[in-house]
C-alpha cells in the first residue's frame, strides 16, 4: 500500500454554520467547497476548509436525526469522524490490508474521480480511517472553479 499524504481530517458536527466560524475566524481556515451529498440513502452535507499551506479540515453536518453523522455525534459527541489519508491506488490498497486480515468496508469505485474505501475502526485503534484514491490536480481545479464562480464566499461562512 502506498499512501501519499493525509488528505483531510472529517469532524461530524452538530451545527455546521457556527463550526464554519470557528474554522474561518478562530483557526483562519479557508473554505474551498461546501455541498451536500447523499451516502446510502442519507443527504449530508459536507464542507472543506484550507487550514495554512496545506492543512484540510472537512465539517460533515446533517439536518436528519436518523441520518450517520448524527447517529455518530449521538453516541461519540461532536469531533473526529474520520482521517483520509490519498493512496496511490485504492485497489492494491485494499488487496493489501484484506491480505493481512484487515477490515476494509464500503468500498466505491464507481466515481473514476474519487475513488474510496474505509479501513473499519476495530482494526484502527478506534478511527475511521478512509483511503481515497484521486488526481489532485482535477480536485485541485474544481475548487478553483468553485472559488472563481462564487468569490468572496470561501472567505466566510
Amino acid at each position: 500500500m502506498e499512501i501519499e499524504k493525509v488528505d483531510h481530517v472529517g469532524i461530524a458536527v452538530r451545527d455546521s454554520e457556527k463550526a464554519g466560524r470557528f474554522v474561518t475566524e478562530i483557526l483562519k481556515g479557508r473554505k474551498l467547497i461546501d455541498e451536500s451529498w447523499e451516502y446510502r440513502g442519507m443527504k449530508f452535507r459536507w464542507a472543506y476548509y484550507l487550514i495554512g499551506n496545506r492543512g484540510m479540515l472537512e465539517l460533515i453536518s446533517a439536518e436528519d436525526p436518523d441520518n450517520f453523522i448524527n447517529r455518530f455525534i449521538e453516541k461519540h459527541g461532536e469531533g473526529l469522524h474520520h482521517i483520509t489519508l490519498k493512496v496511490k491506488n485504492l485497489e492494491e490498497s485494499v488487496k493489501w490490508l484484506q491480505a493481512r486480515g484487515i477490515r476494509v468496508i464500503d468500498i466505491n469505485t464507481s466515481n473514476p474521480e474519487w475513488k474510496e474505501a474505509f479501513i473499519h475502526p476495530k482494526d484502527a485503534f478506534g478511527v475511521l480511517i478512509q483511503l481515497a484514491e484521486y488526481d489532485e490536480n482535477k480536485w485541485a481545479q474544481i475548487y478553483l472553479n468553485k472559488i472563481d464562480a462564487h468569490p468572496g464566499e470561501t472567505e466566510k461562512h
